[in-house]
């Protein structure tokens, strides 16, 4: 063999060890009843890929920036650390609409630019969502293989313990899910994949539910109406009776 082809093979090699033994992930999200909910990611990182944002900083950032320019996210927060050869980033939020959260992951924001493109994009997955009334059906694909080009030439035992865990908490069972396994009465969904699979198919998350109606906001619209319209009759009754007691208007000569 060609010694540069060698060396190449070689130093691809040692690169897909620093990308792909040293991954993990674990994505939960607390849905409510009117779309809004709240979100816990972490992900654990090759340090080696962090310098190339500007490590802790850069990330930190870049973090920043995505929460700034997507007001539908509330009380957000996150935490950018590093151990050894690994990069752990944290972060917390809570949203107004879920629609509207995936919206801005899908569309140009600070997570979908400069030199971390490659490795968000790919994590982040593609989405399609069906939202009719109260029924929702979401289908999310995660490309981990298009985030870790080239892994498939490593050894198995480079990914031993490595997973990628997404939970998804609904405010009722599914009526249907590929999740693979479920809790809570089937109000939670649980898709939990090694980084091995996942490198050799995209992880699928599929569900379908019907959401229950919104009755607070329901019954804060009734009230709404029942003040209105007892202030509009009471309304009513004192131009009423404003008119009912008018003086008699005198008559001369009576």
């Amino acid at each position: 063999m060609d010694p540069m082809r060698c060396l190449s093979r070689l130093l691809l090699l040692g690169i897909c060890g620093l990308l792909a033994s040293c991954i993990d992930g674990r994505e939960e999200y607390w849905l409510a009843a009117d779309g809004s909910g709240r979100a816990e990611i972490h992900y654990e990182i090759p340090a080696v890929i962090a310098k190339g944002c500007g490590g802790e900083a850069g990330i930190s950032k870049l973090l920043d920036t995505f929460v700034r320019e997507t007001p539908t996210l509330t009380n957000a927060s996150h935490q950018v650390t590093s151990h050894t050869d690994r990069l752990m980033v944290d972060f917390h939020a809570s949203f107004q609409s879920a629609l509207a959260a995936v919206a801005a992951l899908r569309g140009d924001s600070a997570l979908s630019a400069g030199n971390f493109k490659p490795v968000v994009e790919p994590l982040i997955g593609q989405f399609d969502i069906h939202h009719g009334g109260l029924n929702v059906e979401l289908t999310r694909t995660v490309s981990p293989s298009k985030a870790l080009p080239g892994s498939f030439l490593m050894p198995a035992s480079q990914f031993d313990g490595r997973r990628l865990v997404y939970i998804l908490h609904l405010p009722v069972a599914a009526r249907e899910s590929n999740a693979t396994r479920t809790a809570d009465g089937g109000r939670t969904l649980i898709w939990d994949q090694t980084l091995q699979e996942s490198l050799k198919h995209s992880i699928l998350i599929h569900f379908k539910a019907t959401l229950p109606p919104p009755w607070g906001k329901i019954a804060g619209v009734g009230a709404l109406l029942v003040a209105a319209v007892w202030l509009g009759l009471r309304a009513r009754r004192r131009r009423q009776d404003g008119r009912g007691s008018r003086p008699l208007a005198r008559v001369d000569g009576v």
